[in-house]
């Protein structure tokens, strides 16, 4: 389906080799004695390290997701209990056993995989074409893993080598990673392509990692303790004055399967059903059993995750966003209506009185990305990191926080209005707080990941919301998740985050 992208997720077999002790899995690729002399060597070369983006949006996303509070995994009877380890990720009883399973976000075997590719070109005695450029894609995406690790774990090995050194986050402070990831991009950033066409769908270009810096910058207060909302606002600039950009009419577009062609793409993992298979599953995880009978779609579905209550009620009426969820009575291809397993009628409800013990309808269903006929449960839908939108409200939060509230509300206006047929002076937001712009993240980027670590800048995420009824501790150890217990004992130079 994606042909001019194949190349980024096609990988090569798995071997073990000497490495950091970071993971125990590393992929090896090619001879180091003969690669890189021809594009299809460099393709193959290249390849594994865009196909660890894979593992962004697996599992882990999709768990770690219920520290918000747009999002959840209700237990519904035994189904989804799992031990309550989805209902602790939601009221923050986070704990390091959980976080082998649910919120593993260790993601050294990714960036194990870069630091190995970037050894081999680096120390290789063949003519490589573009060498500058292709290490500084591998950089950008070890930066893009980095800053991952530096927003849900904090203080991490800093490793940009592929060798037998024992990593140590002892003395590794949060701002230390923070510094890295900004020295890292700032440093590749002229070596980057400007392009963006085909021939650069998917690749790490400049506008990814000056969105990236953007993204960095915006959270600096909560990474280092200082705020830089002038700097955060300058690498957003540096996204819109390139004109690379624009915001799409329709915004159910960004989500098609045939989405490749979205005018918001900055930074994107090219999902494919046949070769790039993974975790992106959130109808299989979502629907209701009785879903098979709705959609000409090749898979059963589990009723686990949904929307919360608040989140359902921060839309107008006649928010075209609010078609991505499912909600209402369902019904059959045929009409028929559907009904749950004891046989009442399924009729998905924003309600839900008890998350510990949800019903099977209790809940309204993802269903943001378009469900392509005959489609198997890892979609052919790209998943994008990174959208235009995201730079535009970045920089109306930065014009807000800076006291320019004017320019910032119609930054905000203007992204708001392609999402109703009739937008009208009722629709404007009249005057843009930062509690405003908090909701208006929250209804653009449901489902994409963005939540907590919004929260977290907004200052709202340790506190109470729906089936969360205490506030987070004092010390706000929550606000970073564990390190998994299966990383320490592992080895004993990585240093457990406080409070856990």
């Amino acid at each position: 389906m994606k042909n001019i992208i194949k190349y980024l997720i096609l990988t090569l077999g798995v071997a073990s080799v000497s490495c950091t002790n970071l993971d125990e899995e590393l992929y090896d690729v090619l001879s180091q004695d003969n690669f890189g002399s021809t594009e299809s060597e460099m393709a193959s070369l290249i390849g594994p390290a865009y196909g660890t983006l894979a593992s962004y949006v697996d599992g882990y996303f999709w768990y770690g997701m219920c520290a918000g509070d747009d999002f959840i995994i209700p237990a519904r009877g035994t189904d989804w209990y799992s031990g309550g380890i989805y209902l602790r990720a939601h009221t923050h009883d986070f704990n390091a056993t959980d976080a082998n399973t649910v919120y593993n976000f260790w993601k050294f075997s990714e960036v194990n995989t870069i630091n190995k590719i970037i050894q081999m070109i680096e120390t290789s005695t063949v003519e490589i074409a573009d060498k500058d450029r292709t290490i500084a894609e591998l950089k950008g995406i070890r930066a893009w893993w980095y800053f991952f690790m530096l927003d849900k774990l904090g203080s991490v090995p800093i490793v940009i080598t592929f060798d037998d050194t024992i990593p140590t986050n002892k003395g590794v402070t949060r701002t230390d990673v923070f510094n890295f990831v900004d020295t890292e991009l700032t440093s590749i950033v002229d070596d980057l392509s400007e392009d963006v066409s085909t021939a650069t769908y998917g690749k790490f270009t400049k506008w990814a990692a000056y969105t990236l810096l953007a993204k960095l910058w915006i959270n600096a207060e909560v990474y280092t303790g200082k705020a830089d909302w002038e700097k955060a606002l300058g690498y957003c600039d540096k996204v819109i004055e390139s004109g690379k950009y624009e915001l799409e009419k329709n915004n159910n577009d960004n989500f098609l399967v045939e989405n490749e062609g979205s005018s918001e793409n900055i930074f994107v993992i090219p999902f494919d059903s046949d070769y790039m298979v993974n975790y992106f599953i959130p109808y299989q995880m979502s629907w209701h059993y009785s879903e098979i009978n709705a959609f000409d779609i090749n898979f059963d579905c589990w009723n686990g995750s949904c929307a919360t209550p608040s989140q359902m009620y921060l839309y107008d009426d006649d928010d075209k966003r609010l078609g991505w969820f499912l909600y209402g009575q369902r019904y059959a291809k045929d009409g028929t209506p559907l009904t749950d397993r004891k046989g009442n009628l399924l009729n998905y409800t924003f309600e839900m009185a008890d998350f510990t013990n949800a019903t099977e309808v209790e809940g309204a269903r993802l269903y943001k990305w378009e469900v392509e006929d005959g489609g198997r449960n890892h979609l052919n839908n790209d998943f994008a990191i990174f959208r235009y939108v995201d730079v535009l409200l970045m920089k109306a939060e930065c014009l807000l926080r800076t006291g320019n509230e004017p320019e910032a509300r119609q930054i905000v206006n203007d992204c708001r209005k392609r999402n109703f047929d009739n937008y009208d002076e009722t629709k404007e937001i009249k005057l843009l707080t930062l509690d405003e712009l908090l909701d208006e993240r929250a209804r653009e980027f449901i489902f994409e990941g963005w939540r907590r670590n919004d929260m977290i800048r907004f200052g709202t995420y340790g506190d109470p919301c729906d089936f969360k009824p205490n506030s987070d501790p004092a010390d706000k150890h929550t606000w970073v998740f564990p390190i998994p217990q299966q990383v320490i004992d592992n080895n004993s130079e990585i240093v457990q985050n406080p409070g856990y």
